[in-house]
């Protein structure tokens, strides 16, 4: 008994729930190319 209602819902929920780990990792990426430089900075001035 498969409804092709049902099966698009599950595929667009599945579809919506790849973005949303995609978009997850490209921002933690993108963040830690924002913070790099900044943690860079930090630790040299830690460590004088």
């Amino acid at each position: 008994m498969q409804n092709p209602h049902l099966r698009r819902i599950s595929a667009l929920c599945a579809a919506h729930s790849l973005a949303y780990l995609y978009d997850m990792s490209a921002f933690a990426a993108l963040l830690r190319l924002e913070l790099h430089p900044h943690l860079e900075v930090l630790q040299r001035s830690q460590a004088t």
